[in-house]
């Protein structure tokens, strides 16, 4: 049976709502005639997300996975109750719906979700792995894609874990490229994440010799390894969520910045 190409029949609460809205979602891995089952490999686990969770749990790997398993269990997908954010994933292709509108692919092919785990329904069956340095979670499980999901193909010559960390941001570098000009003050919150790396090298390109690059971190640790890899003018220990903090700490003297934060809505 073919159904609506949003996912909306797998609402559960509140009927009404697209997938992404959704308290909870039905994760029933039993495929419609326009979806995609995937045998999951790795979640990659939205920035945020995983920084709110690792921080609740005290950095205790045992109790993410339990608040991991917790949130799936509850909503049937992978959206932090507190961030409201998600991530992507990276599986192998176990069935596809006679209905799915993209021939171009097979069983077994891996793959790259580019729509957000807030609005993907997910099983976990087990938790093999959570990797503190690089917000992955190395599971056993499954995903449903319905028809609308955009993904990409794993390219072979590339470790799939950094493809996909690197497709989780891609939007992020392009973003700071069409906005960020020669001669800008931009200063960058979140500078060391994924996308944060990936946006101060952008803005490192763009603003020249004239402009200025601040990156804005809340970590020692990663003030050191933006020194080393020299992508950044200047470097500032504030924390985000205290707006008066980071303008503080700015001191930025009167300077004209074009300000970014890298992306949570995933």
């Amino acid at each position: 049976m073919k159904t609506c190409k949003y996912g909306t029949n797998r609402v559960i609460e509140p009927k009404g709502v697209l997938p992404q809205a959704a308290i909870k979602v039905d994760n029933t891995m039993e495929i419609y005639d326009n979806e995609i089952l995937i045998d999951v490999i790795t979640l990659n686990i939205d920035s945020a997300s995983f920084t709110q969770i690792k921080e609740a749990c005290n950095k205790d790997v045992k109790k993410m996975e339990e608040m991991i398993l917790d949130i799936v269990k509850t909503k049937g997908k992978m959206q932090n109750p507190v961030t409201g954010s998600g991530g992507m994933l990276i599986g192998s292709i176990a069935k596809i719906g006679k209905s799915f509108p993209d021939k171009s692919i097979k069983v077994g092919d891996k793959i790259a979700t580019l729509v957000s785990l807030s609005l993907t329904p997910l099983l976990i069956k087990e938790i093999i792995s959570v990797n503190i340095d690089n917000d992955q979670v190395n599971i056993i499980g499954q995903a449903i894609l319905f028809e609308t999901g955009i993904f990409a193909k794993v390219p072979s010559d590339m470790d799939e874990h950094l493809v996909l960390a690197a497709l989780d941001v891609a939007g992020a570098p392009a973003q700071v490229d069409k906005l960020v000009k020669e001669g800008d003050t931009v200063a960058i919150i979140g500078a060391a994440g994924k996308s944060g790396i990936l946006c101060v090298y952008q803005a490192m390109k763009n603003v020249g010799n004239t402009g200025k690059v601040i990156g804005i971190v809340n970590e020692e640790k990663q003030i050191k390894l933006l020194n080393k890899l020299e992508l950044c003018h200047e470097i500032v220990l504030a924390d985000a969520t205290n707006a008066i903090d980071v303008n503080l700490n700015l001191n930025l003297n009167g300077a004209s910045v074009r300000s970014f934060s890298t992306p949570v809505n995933r």
